[in-house]
């Protein structure tokens, strides 16, 4: 039985596993992958005290967390939550079941995808949800980044070292994200932006070949030739593997949290992106991560 399951190993996961460790908690962090959202950014620029790619700091994440002697159970992916009396009962898609009297739910969020034809089929094929993983196959390439908020901002800025052309197709008219990022698109020739459009059909047999596209002003339907897209449209939650009596969610379906962290079941917290707190930055998931820790400690006591 362990005093604490931490699922997720991005910063708020992270962060939560440091407090932990140092209160020497029976403890174990799973996770599907390690960094989350942070480690695939390609620069960091408002993380205080630390510049640099979004690896790096998760790099200096994990040498933190293995000074502490934490180790980090990667490729580890959850499908089921649920609590029975003080317990809560965890199991795994490779069969393992966990017992633990807390829970810290920290998964963080996943791409959310256009839902337009071509889209599945070409999956690894051209078709990206990750810039900083990928941006390297594209050299020379005409590609297509959607969105337009910072992740499509940052996607774009992260290809010009690589791509020969860059269009970012924006379904509003203008950008939304960070003006010193919109600056940087702006002046690079690289990069063309084409505003009030909608993604309709991705083109191709074998490989990405080009997209449609709906000009929302015209009305008019038009086409690019192109050799890869990276799907930047947001993030969504997928919290559908936790029992749906234990936890309150928004209209997004993330998790709904009090000041603490706490969820409405006793011994069950979020932190991060997960949960329903604004602003998904990574160090205000850091910090929640840390109240989360924090909150279940408290809870252990007065058990």
């Amino acid at each position: 039985m362990l005093d604490l399951l931490i699922i997720g190993a991005g910063v708020a996961g992270m962060s939560a596993s440091i407090y932990a460790a140092r209160r020497k908690l029976n403890f174990r962090i799973i996770s599907k992958d390690i960094g989350g959202q942070t480690a695939k950014s390609s620069d960091v620029e408002n993380y205080l005290g630390v510049r640099g790619s979004g690896a790096e700091l998760t790099a200096k994440f994990m040498g933190h967390l293995g000074d502490l002697g934490v180790s980090i159970e990667a490729n580890k992916v959850v499908s089921k939550v649920f609590k029975t009396d003080d317990t809560f009962h965890v199991e795994l898609m490779d069969g393992e079941k966990i017992e633990s009297k807390t829970v810290i739910l920290a998964a963080g969020k996943i791409p959310r995808h256009l839902g337009v034809p071509g889209e599945e089929e070409l999956y690894g094929k051209g078709v990206t949800y990750c810039a900083t993983c990928d941006a390297p196959l594209f050299k020379g390439k005409t590609v297509a980044v959607i969105g337009g908020g910072n992740s499509a901002l940052d996607a774009a800025i992260n290809l010009s070292a690589y791509a020969e052309k860059i269009y970012i197709l924006s379904d509003e008219p203008k950008f939304r994200g960070e003006q010193v990022m919109i600056d940087k698109v702006s002046a690079d020739p690289k990069i063309e932006a084409i505003f009030n459009t909608q993604t309709t059909k991705i083109l191709g047999t074998n490989f990405v070949e080009g997209l449609e596209y709906l000009d929302k002003i015209s009305n008019e339907k038009k086409s690019i030739s192109l050799q890869g897209i990276f799907v930047e449209i947001g993030w969504m939650t997928d919290s559908s593997f936790i029992d749906s009596s234990l936890v309150d969610l928004d209209e997004w379906k993330q998790i709904k949290i009090d000041l603490v962290c706490k969820t409405k079941t006793p011994g069950l917290f979020a932190a991060g992106d997960f949960s329903a707190v604004p602003f998904k930055q990574s160090i205000i998931a850091a910090g929640e991560g840390a109240k989360a820790a924090l909150a279940a400690i408290d809870y252990l006591t007065a058990k």
